[in-house]
C-alpha cells in the first residue's frame, strides 16, 4: 500500500480487516445512524453485515459489506460487535483527508485510531446485544422502479412543504408523489419514459403512503447520481435499495394508513 492511501483497519480478538478509504465505512455509517441507533455488525467469511429494526419498529435496516470489498479480509469463525451507532458516527466525523483509521476490539471496548501527522485514540464501550435472525419481509411487490436518486430526493422535499406523509403510486405510465397539507397540495409526476427511470417491472398499479422524515434519513446515504431501486405494492412496505460504493443498503419501511 502508497503511504499516502487511506486506509481503515478492523481488529477483534480473531479478525483483522483492512479498507483502502475510510470514507465509504463513514458513509455507511451516516446512512445508518438516524434510524438505528445501537446494533450489531456481524462480521464472517462473506464480509461485515447488521441487521435492525428502529425503535418504533417502523424500518428495517439491511447492510452488507461483502468480502471483496476488503483489501485484506483475515477472520476465523464469526465476530460480533454490538455498537452505538451515534458514538462511532461521531469519531468517525473526526477523520481528516488523510487520517487512518484503526478500529481494535479489547477488554469489551472498541478503540478507535484516527492516524495521519498526528494520532488519535477514542474508546467507546462495546454492548451485549441479544438478537435473533431477522427474515427479511417476503412481500410479492406489484412494481419495481430503477432511478437516479436526485429525482426521488427532489420529490420527497417537494412533499415536506405541505406534509408530513406523502403518497406514491405507480402505474405503467407514471410514478408519482402525492402530498396534500392545510396549506397546499404537491403532484410530482416522472413518466416512465423518462431518462431518469434506468429500469421498470410494473406487474400491476400500486399505491402507498409513507413518511416523510422517514424516507429523508433513508436517502441520506445516497448522492444525486445514486441508483436507487424502489419495490412498491399498494400499502405494503417500501423496500429501497441502493450502493454505497460496493456496501450494499436496503431499507423497509412500513407504510401509514389512510386518513
Amino acid at each position: 500500500m502508497t503511504q499516502n492511501k487511506m486506509q481503515s483497519i478492523l481488529w477483534g480478538d480473531n479478525m483483522e480487516l483492512i479498507l483502502s478509504d475510510a470514507k465509504l465505512f463513514r458513509q455507511s455509517i451516516d446512512a445508518m445512524v438516524d434510524l438505528i441507533k445501537d446494533a450489531e455488525f456481524i462480521v464472517n467469511e462473506y464480509g461485515v453485515s447488521l441487521k435492525a429494526i428502529d425503535a418504533a419498529q417502523i424500518a428495517m435496516v439491511v447492510f452488507n459489506m461483502p468480502k471483496d470489498v476488503f483489501e485484506k479480509f483475515d477472520v476465523s469463525g464469526t465476530t460480533k460487535l454490538g455498537v452505538n451507532l451515534p458514538s462511532l458516527s461521531s469519531i468517525l466525523k473526526r477523520a481528516k483527508n488523510n487520517d487512518k483509521l484503526a478500529l481494535k476490539v479489547k477488554d469489551k471496548r472498541l478503540n478507535v485510531v484516527l492516524s495521519s501527522d498526528n494520532t488519535r485514540c477514542f474508546s467507546i464501550n462495546l454492548l451485549d446485544i441479544s438478537s435473533n435472525e431477522m427474515p427479511n419481509p417476503d412481500i410479492n411487490f406489484d412494481a419495481t422502479i430503477k432511478m437516479k436518486a436526485n429525482n426521488l430526493i427532489e420529490g420527497v422535499k417537494d412533499a415536506g412543504l405541505f406534509s408530513t406523509y406523502l403518497l406514491f403510486s405507480v402505474d405503467p405510465k407514471t410514478f408519482k408523489i402525492n402530498a396534500k397539507g392545510p396549506q397546499g397540495d404537491l403532484e410530482n409526476k416522472t413518466e416512465m419514459s423518462s431518462k431518469q427511470i434506468m429500469e421498470k417491472d410494473i406487474k400491476k398499479e400500486a399505491t402507498a403512503m409513507f413518511s416523510i422524515e422517514y424516507l429523508q434519513n433513508i436517502l441520506k446515504g445516497a448522492s444525486s447520481e445514486t441508483d436507487i431501486e424502489l419495490f412498491i405494492k399498494t400499502n405494503a412496505p417500501l423496500k429501497v435499495k441502493y450502493k454505497i460504493s460496493n456496501a450494499l443498503l436496503e431499507f423497509f419501511l412500513a407504510p401509514r394508513d389512510y386518513e
